[in-house]
């Protein structure tokens, strides 16, 4: 008798004897037989059973089974094993099931809440372990390239030091009172002190952890590929990622051209409104046609007009675009359709499309949220109609960051990266003037397909540059030593020059295998409330619990 996987027999077997373990995926009866989908990790194979009427038969039920391979009658193509069935001689109920929450067979037969709480059954979903099989692949892939480049993969602390790198961090109590561990939004700083150690090159596939508002391409905790390498520039790390791209997806069937479109971050904000553009479709954000006399007649007076003319009516959508306006500052919102008098002021627009359009335009004061509420009603456009093919992989760098951003709540201007990111030389000149709008950052982003893969950036490694860093952030001394002290005594000590960038993997599998959210490439995910609704986490501890941590809940 021969052990074999359910997808794995075909004609070959036969009049073989197997044996079987697996689930009930579905049951049938016709007069006196039973037939069952039977599935394990490999795919599915048609079991039939002759006078059996067994109660313990349940959906998803747990066999062992006994049975002779024989040629179907009629093949099912849609399963590998299609051309076969399995006559059972003998079988086991190991473990019986009771009346599952929602069918597993069916994709999103249930709102994603119950799936989550019943993750192990929403797992069993071919698709989902489909995208399992595919992340441990890709990891795999990443490993060969990096370690053909010469790449150490080497761990950094899960337990570290709270430094300021633009989210909140999850903190850490210790018996020791007082004093915290966070858990790390990326290993920034450990992977600087790689190279102040003589490394040269480093990564790491690592768990990272923010606090931060979820969507679909976030989770409180994450998986980063974490890259660091010395004595290289932003030419060097551009053509490692393109060919680590191109090389890592060859296997599975993806074409990348390389090298990788780049744009400047000032361009893309102006045409798309944001700092990570979709550049499989057009739709770009435009100026009015118009004076800006005739605009603030026509829209109210403001700044700042711009539009985005879309070939179809919108107005059935009008509520969701007004809220997602809304939801990214924007001031002033108008759909004009041609059925507003306004219309035809638009025709020099409008001639070059053959349908009724929709002009959408955005007024406002502040120029930044003029243009970002008008690219993230563009993205939804995009959500709703469809506009860029899946499979379509539309890679670009944006460079020219700006160095800082301004803190309205804290009257003060932060580091819009991080604060060992080196400065555009070029810039410099503006931090004299301290016109600190105009300093622009050795930094990158790769963007796919209308997010954000991965951020990096030349860092600093002389002290004299690092000090005017924190002179315009305003660091004292002691807050310095405080937050990074451990990491500046490597500038005292032959730092090399060195770069690096950070790649979000789910993101990277969200887009590969056409996901809704990148929760569907996670083994056990948050909901969109940062809930682990399998294990009921985050919870409530003992009173001993919090005693022992010198910790007090405040009611």
């Amino acid at each position: 008798m021969k052990k074999i996987y359910c997808g794995k027999l075909n004609l070959k077997n036969v009049n073989e004897v197997v044996e079987l373990y697996g689930w009930i995926s579905n049951k049938r009866k016709f007069k006196n037989q039973t037939f069952i989908d039977f599935r394990d990790s490999s795919g599915l194979v048609q079991l039939v059973l002759t006078n059996v009427s067994d109660p313990l038969l349940t959906k998803e039920s747990c066999l062992w089974v006994k049975g002779k391979v024989v040629k179907r009658l009629e093949a099912n193509k849609s399963i590998a094993s299609g051309d076969i069935e399995v006559d059972v001689i003998e079988y086991k109920v190991l473990n019986t099931s009771k009346q599952i929450p929602f069918e597993i067979d069916k994709i999103n037969s249930a709102n994603e809440d119950l799936r989550l709480e019943y993750r192990f059954l929403d797992l069993r979903q071919e698709k989902m372990l489909s995208n399992l099989r595919f992340r441990h692949k890709l990891h795999l892939e990443i490993r060969k390239f990096l370690d053909k480049e010469g790449f150490i993969e080497v761990e950094t602390p899960i337990l570290s030091k709270s430094t300021p790198e633009g989210a909140r961090d999850y903190l850490v109590p210790t018996r020791r009172k007082g004093k915290f561990f966070a858990l790390p939004q990326s290993p920034q700083l450990y992977k600087q002190l790689l190279m102040a150690s003589g490394l040269e090159k480093y990564f790491q596939i690592a768990r990272v952890f923010r606090d931060e508002d979820l969507r679909k391409d976030r989770q409180p905790e994450f998986t980063q590929l974490d890259l660091e390498l010395s004595f290289a520039n932003q030419e060097d790390i551009f053509e490692l990622c393109e060919n680590m791209f191109r090389e890592v997806l060859k296997p599975f069937g993806f074409k990348v051209k390389t090298p990788f479109p780049r744009m400047d971050f000032f361009y893309a904000l102006d045409k798309y409104g944001t700092d990570k553009p979709d550049t499989r479709f057009e739709y770009l954000i435009d100026d009015l046609p118009l004076k800006k006399s005739e605009s603030e007649k026509l829209f109210g007076k403001f700044d700042n007009y711009k539009a985005i003319i879309f070939d179809k009516n919108v107005l059935e959508h009008k509520k969701i675009f007004e809220e997602i306006f809304s939801k990214n500052k924007g001031e002033k919102l108008f759909l004009i359709t041609k059925e507003d008098a306004l219309y035809s002021k638009f025709n020099s627009l409008t001639s070059k499309f053959k349908n009724e359009c929709t002009i959408i335009v955005s007024a406002g004061n502040h120029y930044e949220n003029t243009l970002k509420s008008l690219g993230a009603i563009r993205t939804q456009l995009n959500e709703i109609y469809k506009l860029g093919s899946p499979d379509q992989l539309n890679f670009l760098w944006l460079v020219n960051w700006p160095m800082f951003e301004w803190n309205e709540e804290e009257n003060k201007y932060d580091a819009a990266h991080h604060p060992f990111t080196q400065f555009d030389e070029s810039t410099l000149k503006y931090i004299e003037s301290k016109e600190y709008e105009k300093v622009r950052a050795k930094s990158y982003d790769c963007v796919l397909n209308g997010f954000e893969l991965a951020s990096g950036s030349i860092r600093i490694y002389d002290p004299k540059q690092q000090k005017l860093m924190f002179d315009v952030l305003k660091l004292s001394e002691k807050e310095q030593q405080n937050k990074f002290g451990f990491f500046l005594k490597a500038f005292d000590y032959g730092l090399p020059p060195h770069c690096g960038i950070g790649f979000g993997i789910e993101r990277i599998l969200m887009i590969l295998t056409n996901s809704m959210s990148i929760r569907d490439v996670i083994a056990f995910p948050k909901n969109a409330k940062g809930i682990d609704l399998m294990s009921s986490s985050p919870s409530e501890v003992t009173e001993e619990q919090l005693k022992e941590y010198s910790l007090k809940i405040e009611k």
